[in-house]
């Protein structure tokens, strides 16, 4: 089945991947759509969509006025690219919905998931607890996961009844 527009040869450019990672995430963490930044900034979705997948590059000026519209410095979207592992250019970046890569895709969604929830929580002693819910929960992954990746039992006395002097 022939596919609609054209192909790259070379593969896609990974700053452009990664720009229009950083994009995506913003518009997600800021709970917009692809239509919603589109037409504020005078785009179609299509071409938003494009540039969030790295197919087509982010112009100077329009990463300026991307910058404004989430309001955040333009550095912000190029942020981590150093510490990526960089391919000779030109190299084959793989495919959307390969394993490893829609794995970190549904990760990251999750991620922003849950910043943007914690950022609508009000209370502190609410935002305390679920920030030290999540590193202990890192901790213990970190340190007991076993060869299968289950984790180990939770240990006693730890939990929201043993705090409050309940009994389990």
């Amino acid at each position: 089945m022939k596919r609609r527009g054209r192909e790259k040869k070379e593969g896609l450019n990974e700053v452009d991947v990664f720009v229009g990672q950083r994009l995506r995430e913003l518009r997600m963490l800021a709970g917009l759509s692809q239509s919603d930044v589109a037409s504020a900034l005078g785009l179609t979705f299509q071409q938003l969509q494009k540039y969030e997948r790295g197919f087509n590059r982010v112009s100077s000026s329009r990463l300026f006025k991307l910058g404004q519209f989430f309001r955040v410095p333009v550095s912000v979207f190029f942020e981590g690219l150093e510490n990526r592992q960089t391919p000779v250019e030109g190299a084959e970046v793989p495919a959307a919905g390969g394993g490893e890569e829609q794995e970190n895709t549904l990760q990251s969604r999750e991620a922003l998931m849950l910043a943007r929830y914690f950022q609508s929580i009000r209370d502190p002693q609410i935002r305390a607890a679920i920030r030290e819910l999540a590193e202990r929960c890192a901790e213990q992954q970190a340190d007991g996961a076993d060869a299968t990746g289950a984790a180990p039992a939770p240990k006693r006395g730890r939990g929201r009844r043993a705090e409050q002097g309940g009994h389990a």
